[in-house]
């Protein structure tokens, strides 16, 4: 089987589990060189003992993405190694429990955005400035939510989630000139049980349940793809089985 990725490098962050582990997995099992973040040491080793039964490089970074002095210095060391990411995935983000009582909380706010939107957005202007000096045709992913457009109930998420979405848009067009592309992922309900299951969701109509993370993995690679999406740039693709249709109507006649 043509590996779609094989020899790129793809920076992934927030990848010690869930959504980042597998799109870290699925970018391995398709012949990329794995570099990958997390604040969680132990869940960095985990992933990287796991990435070791594929024949691409791997590297694990103990970073923040909250903090500007960790993105550069993840970057200074990248430039020292000569390691040029071709494929960068900004994946890690806060989900803050829900916030009725704290809604217009300005250090809740500031906490949210500063992980799901300033950290991406500063690795993404350093990593996208590399990419235009060393002129690679790049592919910048964001892990978005299909609550970038329906309500969640914690409104500092959900407007962090749509900030998102139009700056995958703005973004796309700014560097389409450098032949860069820029797309997100809008995932629905993701989780599986202890034995890799999805687990059970009434209000999800294809399946009737969560998403196993690794269809957003594959979904990662998809997108960064050239084969697939050489002209893809600017899109958000949602995958979450339904779960946006759903309504009372939709409960109606699910149940009939």
């Amino acid at each position: 089987m043509n590996l779609m990725i094989a020899e790129k490098n793809v920076l992934i962050t927030g990848a010690g589990r869930n959504i980042g582990r597998s799109i870290a997995l699925e970018m391995a099992k398709q012949g990329a060189n794995v570099y990958f973040t997390d604040s969680n040491e132990k869940r960095c080793k985990n992933l990287e003992k796991e990435l070791s039964f594929y024949p691409v490089k791997t590297q694990r970074f103990l970073s923040d993405i909250t903090s500007v002095e960790d993105i550069d210095a993840l970057c200074k060391t990248l430039e020292e190694n000569q390691i040029d990411i071709d494929i960068l995935v900004n994946n890690a983000g806060l989900t803050p429990n829900q916030e009725s009582p704290r809604m217009l909380d300005l250090d809740e706010w500031n906490r949210v955005f500063g992980t799901n939107l300033f950290g991406p957005l500063y690795l993404t202007k350093r990593i996208s400035e590399i990419m235009i000096k060393k002129k690679i045709q790049g592919s910048l992913l964001f892990i978005s939510s299909i609550h970038q457009w329906f309500i969640r109930r914690i409104a500092s998420y959900s407007a962090s989630k749509a900030a998102i979405g139009m700056l995958i848009k703005e973004l796309a067009v700014d560097l389409a000139q450098h032949r860069i592309r820029v797309n997100g992922i809008a995932p629905g309900y993701i989780g599986e049980d202890k034995k890799g299951r999805p687990i059970p969701n009434r209000y999800t109509p294809l399946y009737r349940s969560s998403i196993n993370p690794s269809y957003i993995g594959r979904a990662a690679v998809y997108l960064s793809s050239d084969y697939f999406s050489k002209y893809t740039t600017g899109s958000v693709l949602k995958i979450d089985a339904g779960l946006s249709l759903y309504n009372h109507l939709v409960d109606y006649s699910l149940k009939s």
